[in-house]
């Protein structure tokens, strides 16, 4: 095959300055890159398969970013940034500059990051990718085969030699929330591939079905009261006044008092008007939650329970103010600044912007037909076509339970089903979930995961939603299955696209130990291979 279609790979960079010590290598990229990721140019994999599990030659292009700033040539290590559920423009580029600039500068290391097939620009099939008849393709077991020929093609690439010699390049997978997930999975289910994975944020018991439905919105309420006291109980009022609200009111007074553009769809009814509503308010607190980092003052869920203990004070209808408020501030400022799809929520700035004049519930839908804020995650799916996929999972082996209710949280009662959710598969997609499925194949709860993984660690924020369904204790330290519990972290903040003097002490701590793991990693690696010179050896694909 003729594998890559990108440029060579650029001349190495020096490394006079790797005796900097780790606080002032933060504080230097702090300065540089500071955002949550940084432009690059894409380049494209034109031998990617459609399907790795049949005997179809049909290949596809797949979209990718590249950073070889710092490596070092053959038997150096290759870091990969795991794409996930959305697409990844060349504005956004690289996610976590911590990783590319600091972590890849401290071990002479390549950092590569494929797009998640049907997500993006990469899309198997084109326009046509999103049809029934093309979506069975679209799975976690197909983006696993997808990364692992993808990191073959880019050892092949850097001249890396085969496994034993000197010029092999380990590999280490890296990703947060779902890609958290698959980079334990890479290590899981193709140890010949990836030597090592750092898991943030991954929620690896929701999707072994694990975790109570009601745990996800506990830990919002939770750090929403952690934010600010009173904020618990001032939601948990403003929700029971919509829902008082709307039980009485016409489609266009909902329509009118929560300001949503005109036209509404033809097929818009008050009862799908006023889920769509509350789920998409709902919502946005599960983002503000991911957000929630550093936990102080200048967060945007600090200023939005601060509008709804406001309101709460001021009684009337100040609560159904503050919802509508949140609708036309957070709900659209958080669309713009996660970016395309749910991996790459960042943290919020705290600048006020002037309310929109209308909600525009349509851009904040899944695309597709028979489409609903709420969809198979119940912490939200996204828009568009992005948003489309990852419902799509959702219905397939991605399952989660997360629901409504429970004296512990500050939400209306709507407990999550499993015959809503095949209900709501079914008619989107015309599919049954296998909620099991992927655990029963592959062995990913604890003590699988003690009897077959090593060298994977997973860190945590605690103040996360998502950290309900994380390994929260070391597994096995013997064979390097790690937890770093970050009791002031939110979701993936250790990879958070703002870093450095900015990070708690925790974080700050977990950033030193995790390049002391994987540094040591990197020797046993070489040490079980058996390093030996390089001669006439080739990654072979």
């Amino acid at each position: 095959h003729s594998f890559l279609k990108t440029p060579r790979v650029p001349p190495l960079a020096t490394h006079s300055d790797m005796g900097v010590d780790f606080r002032s290598l933060l504080a230097l990229a702090l300065l540089l890159y500071a955002a949550w990721g940084y432009p690059a140019e894409p380049h494209w994999l034109d031998g990617q398969m459609v399907d790795h599990f049949s005997t179809s030659n049909a290949t596809w292009r797949q979209r990718f970013y590249m950073d070889d700033a710092y490596f070092g040539g053959p038997g150096s290590p290759i870091f990969v940034i795991l794409g996930g559920e959305g697409g990844i423009p060349p504005e956004v580029g690289i996610f976590y500059p911590w990783i590319a600039k600091v972590f890849a500068k401290e071990y002479k290391a390549a950092v590569i990051e494929p797009e998640h097939r049907f997500y993006g620009e990469s899309l198997p099939f084109g326009e046509d990718s999103f049809t029934r008849e093309h979506l069975s393709l679209m799975s976690s077991q197909q983006a696993l085969a997808d990364a692992a020929y993808f990191i073959r093609a880019q050892q092949l690439l850097r001249n890396c030699t085969s496994r034993g010699t000197s010029g092999y390049c380990p590999v280490l997978t890296i990703g947060g929330s779902y890609p958290g997930f698959l980079s334990a999975m890479m290590r899981l289910r193709y140890p010949a591939v990836v030597d090592m994975a750092y898991a943030a944020s991954a929620p690896m018991k929701f999707y072994g079905q694990e975790v109570d439905e009601y745990a996800y919105y506990t830990r919002v309420t939770e750090s929403a009261e952690r934010s600010m006291a009173g904020c618990a109980a001032a939601v948990k009022s403003a929700f029971a006044q919509f829902e008082s609200f709307v039980a009485d009111a016409s489609l266009e007074q909902i329509a009118e008092r929560f300001a949503v553009c005109s036209p509404l769809s033809p097929s818009e009814n008050k009862e799908q008007l006023a889920d769509d509503l509350e789920f998409l308010a709902q919502q946005t607190f599960a983002n503000l939650n991911m957000a929630n980092y550093p936990p102080d003052n200048r967060t945007a869920m600090y200023r939005t329970c601060g509008n709804f203990v406001s309101a709460a004070a001021k009684g009337g209808s100040a609560p159904l103010d503050a919802i509508r408020s949140l609708l036309l501030t957070e709900t659209l400022r958080i669309s713009k600044s996660r970016g395309p799809g749910r991996a790459l929520l960042r943290s919020v700035d705290v600048e006020e912007q002037a309310p929109k004049a209308c909600f525009d519930l349509a851009a904040h839908l899944p695309s597709g037909d028979s489409a609903s804020a709420r969809c198979g995650d119940w912490s939200g799916c996204g828009n568009s076509h992005d948003g489309e996929m990852w419902d799509y999972q959702t219905c397939s082996f991605e399952v989660e339970q997360i629901g409504f209710g429970s004296a512990t949280q500050m939400f209306p009662d709507r407990p999550w089903t499993k015959e809503w959710l095949r209900e709501h598969c079914q008619r989107r997609f015309g599919t049954q979930p296998q909620p099991l499925a992927l655990q029963s194949l592959w062995g990913f709860d604890e003590e699988n995961l003690k009897a077959q993984a090593s060298r994977i660690v997973f860190t945590n924020g605690l103040n996360d939603g998502w950290s309900v369904g994380g390994i929260l204790k070391d597994l096995s330290p013997e064979r390097g299955l790690l937890a770093i519990n970050l009791p002031n972290g939110a979701h993936h903040s250790d990879l958070a696209h703002d870093f450095g003097e900015v990070d708690t002490p925790d974080v700050q701590a977990a950033h030193a130990k995790l390049i002391a793991v994987i540094g040591q990693w990197l020797k046993d690696v070489r040490s079980e291979l058996g390093v030996v010179s390089a001669v006439d050896s080739t990654v072979v694909i």
